[in-house]
This record gives C-alpha cells, sequence and structure tokens, in this order.
C-alpha cells in the first residue's frame, strides 16, 4: 500500500510539477527546466558509475561526472545562452579524448590490467546518461517547446504509470516474460502503450492550436516513444540484475533512485526527438 501512494503521489504530483515548470517558467529560455536537467544528470552518473563498479573498475567519481557532463552543459550552453552548436560534436570529442587521456597517463604507471574495463565504464557513462539525456535540452530550442515538451512528458509519465498500474492489477497471470524485469508483465506492457496513447490524445485537446490536424502523428509518436521508454526500463533492469541490486539509489519514493526515474526518459528523448522532428518538420 505505501509503495501505491508514493506511486499514486509521483504521477498526480511529478507530472503536473514538470508541466508547470514549462509552462510557467519558460524564462531565459526554460533555465529551470534545463537546472533539472543538470541535476539529474549529475545524481544519474554517480549512480551509474556505482551501479558499474559492481562489476567494473572505474575511473574516480571527479572524473567520471567531467566526462559524463560534458555534453548535457554543452546542450545548456547552447540552448540557454545560444552558444553555437559545434560546441556540442566539439564537447563529444573532448569527452571522448578525455577518457582516452586518462589511459594514456595512468599507461605510465605500468598497471594495465584494468584499462578495458574503465575504459568501458566511462564510455557508457558519457553515452548513458550523459549523451542521451541531453536531448531533454534539445527541444526547448524548438517553437512551441512547451507544448512539445509537456506532449513528451505526458506520454512516457503516461506509459512509465499505467504500466506499473495495469501490471499490479491485471499482470499476476502473464508476469515472467522478460528475466530480467520478472515483475514486467504483457498487462502491463498493453497499459504503457495505453498510457503513452492517452497522453498523446490529451495533448492533442489540450495544444490544438498547435497539435491541430496531427492526432495520427501523435498516435505514431507515443507507439513508437512508449517502445523507447519501455526499452529504456528493461535495459536498466539488466543492469540492475547483472549488478546485483535492486535499486540504483533510495533518494526517489517510490521509484529508487534518479536513474531509476529517468530509465525511461533517457532512451525515449532522443527517440521522441528525432520522430517529432521528423514528421513535424521542426
Amino acid at each position: 500500500m505505501k509503495k501505491l501512494i508514493e506511486r499514486l503521489l509521483l504521477f498526480f504530483a511529478g507530472l503536473p510539477l514538470l508541466i508547470a515548470i514549462v509552462f510557467f517558467f519558460p524564462h531565459f529560455n526554460y533555465l529551470l527546466l534545463h537546472l533539472a536537467i543538470l541535476a539529474c544528470a549529475f545524481f544519474a552518473i554517480i549512480e551509474m558509475r556505482d551501479l558499474l563498479s559492481r562489476k567494473l573498475p572505474v575511473a574516480p567519481l571527479w572524473f567520471a561526472l567531467v566526462a559524463g557532463l560534458l555534453l548535457p552543459v554543452a546542450a545548456f550552453m547552447h540552448a540557454v545562452f545560444g552558444f553555437p552548436y559545434r560546441l556540442i560534436p566539439f564537447s563529444l570529442v573532448a569527452a571522448c579524448v578525455t577518457i582516452l587521456s586518462y589511459e594514456f597517463f595512468a599507461g605510465f604507471t605500468g598497471k594495465f590490467d584494468h584499462a578495458v574495463g574503465r575504459l568501458s565504464s566511462s564510455f557508457s557513462i558519457l553515452l548513458y546518461p550523459g549523451y542521451l539525456i541531453m536531448y531533454l535540452g534539445y527541444m526547448t530550442i524548438w517553437t512551441d517547446a512547451g507544448a512539445y515538451l509537456s506532449l513528451f512528458f505526458m506520454m512516457v509519465f503516461g506509459c512509465d504509470s499505467l504500466a506499473w498500474f495495469f501490471g499490479m492489477i491485471l499482470g499476476k497471470n502473464n508476469r515472467g516474460l522478460v528475466p530480467a524485469s520478472p515483475n514486467k508483465s504483457l498487462a502491463g506492457f498493453f497499459g504503457g502503450y495505453f498510457g503513452a496513447i492517452a497522453g498523446a490524445v490529451a495533448a492533442y485537446y489540450m495544444f490544438n492550436p498547435v497539435f491541430a490536424h496531427r492526432l495520427p502523428s501523435l498516435v505514431i509518436i507515443a507507439f513508437v516513444t512508449a517502445t523507447a521508454a519501455i526499452i529504456g526500463d528493461i535495459f536498466e533492469s539488466v543492469l540492475k540484475r547483472s549488478s546485483s541490486i535492486k535499486d540504483s539509489g533510495s533518494g526517489v519514493p517510490g521509484r529508487g533512485g534518479v536513474l531509476d526515474s529517468i530509465d525511461s526518459v533517457l532512451l525515449a528523448a532522443p527517440v521522441f526527438y528525432v520522430l517529432t522532428s521528423f514528421l513535424f518538420g521542426l
């Protein structure tokens, strides 16, 4: 019962809070949202490093934060302060060079046993969550960014919350489809798609001047975004099961850690960004 209450509070408080941040605080190119993205990236990198450290050698925490935050910070500088877009690919190159340089200098110690493990963990942190989360910042540059961001959050929150709710209510006899996440059920998957499409329909009517006559496109985006969100959720479950932990952290009631809370968002954000840009010509 406690977990049910926590999940319901997260849905009924978290989603409106995100939409409120988007709509009532668009000042300075959605500065408040960008700061929230950077905070999530910061804590998710810490949790990801801790998770990987259970199976792989890892670089020091300060190094993981520097390498992992370069891309989100570059996206922040581009979207909020208008720095040229080329700052982002430059930052990607800088992050790669930084990671490789660490091993270059470590090589002078003559200890090479853990180099492959450190490289694997460092590049994993650079990609997940560092690279993937920056697509949330990209969306703030779009015209009518508030409507598109609200659409995205409604889809992902709808998918995540109704997948959990349908799985809890109707999934008792159809669980175990995914060994990495045995509580996932067929009913939960259907609930996730239903939640994402319901979010798209709700956004269509809430922001009709922006999405008028585009409902079929929104349904397509919802279906593909929900698929990415579900894969992102399962992927993190694979990481946790491999590392023999239940949650990535304990800071978010009803969810575990920050990484547990944004696992669906991380893969869904770039998929939503690319597909919406294509279908809406953004």
